[in-house]
């Protein structure tokens, strides 16, 4: 397989990006499902400085202006948001490009106690997101010229809004949940171990493939390099409409590296692609960009985030 095919098998198993799109009303309600249970949460029985209430009866603009350079996410979620309340908004801006301090990410009209009742929760969506694609762009900008690509993992607060941020910040989804790729990972392969099947594993990996043919992709997890020629021996009597992924958890580069090698003259390297995973960091990436694997997976991406630094300042 030519290096641009096997690019576009990357960027279509990996990356769920048409379904996390506004025009899809699923993505919608989970978008308009967070922030109104943020702003419920916050509100409950009423804001109790809004008094007097003529006082915040009163209709003025407000600001989002950004005090930190970030990569946007969130902004057309927010946008969406609060265009169906009673806010006009508008934006010189949308997801993904960049800002620097005193950029105004926003501009919102309408009724002051309104705007006070929106104001923490979005900021703290749009920080969070912001932090997430901001992340993302620093692990993917030190793998430029690799050809391995920076995923997320299902290590997220908020699902699906979290893997959009990822894909803000340059990065690929992965898989979505546990619906749309089977993995079987470091447990299910206990489990199977422990079933006295010896044919555990090559029964399982069928029977997926039989059942939901419709899956972006099966992943095998390896632990060591005595795990992969198992693992290859199951999946080169195996053919499926998708990818098969082997992901080489808490390897050195190194031996990624050789192990993939052995692989790259047989056919079903085509058929194969290769992850990598486990505490992979900022100072450790382009390491693993060097292995050949063709994903790295970093769960610090949404578990661990540093949220964007934004404020929202009335006129």
């Amino acid at each position: 397989m030519h290096q641009t095919a096997r690019i576009n098998v990357i960027r279509n198993t990996f990356n769920a990006a048409a379904e996390l799109n506004l025009s899809r009303s699923s993505y919608r309600h989970k978008v308009f499902s967070l922030f109104d249970g943020m702003i419920a949460e916050d509100v409950q029985h009423g804001d109790v400085s809004q008094l007097p209430k003529s006082a915040y009866a009163a209709v003025l603009t407000a600001k989002i202006v950004a005090k930190s350079p970030a990569v946007l996410a969130g902004l057309d979620e927010a946008i969406c948001y609060l265009s169906r309340r009673e806010l006009d908004v508008r934006s010189d801006y949308q997801n993904s490009q960049l800002v620097n301090p005193g950029d105004i990410l926003l501009e919102i009209n309408g009724k002051a106690a309104e705007i006070l009742t929106i104001e923490r929760s979005i900021l703290n969506i749009l920080q969070r997101l912001s932090g997430i694609a901001t992340t993302t762009k620093f692990y993917v900008d030190k793998t430029a010229g690799t050809t391995s690509f920076i995923v997320g993992t299902r290590k997220t607060l908020w699902g699906l809004i979290d893997k959009r941020a990822i894909q803000c910040g340059g990065g690929l989804t992965h898989r979505l949940g546990l619906y749309d790729a089977a993995m079987l990972k470091e447990n299910h392969l206990t489990i199977l171990r422990n079933s006295n099947n010896p044919a555990a594993l090559h029964d399982a990996v069928a029977e997926i493939i039989s059942t939901y043919p419709y899956l972006r992709f099966i992943e095998i997890e390896v632990a060591d390099a005595d795990n992969f020629s198992p693992v290859l021996e199951y999946l080169e009597n195996i053919t499926a409409p998708f990818p098969f992924v082997i992901m080489f958890d808490h390897f050195e580069p190194a031996e990624i590296k050789v192990l993939i090698s052995t692989v790259k003259s047989k056919p079903i390297y085509n058929h194969l692609l290769f992850e990598a995973s486990g505490n992979i960091n900022l100072d450790t990436v382009e390491a693993y960009a060097g292995s050949d694997v063709d994903v790295i997976s970093i769960g610090a991406l949404t578990h661990s985030v540093n949220s964007a630094d934004f404020s929202l300042l009335i006129e």
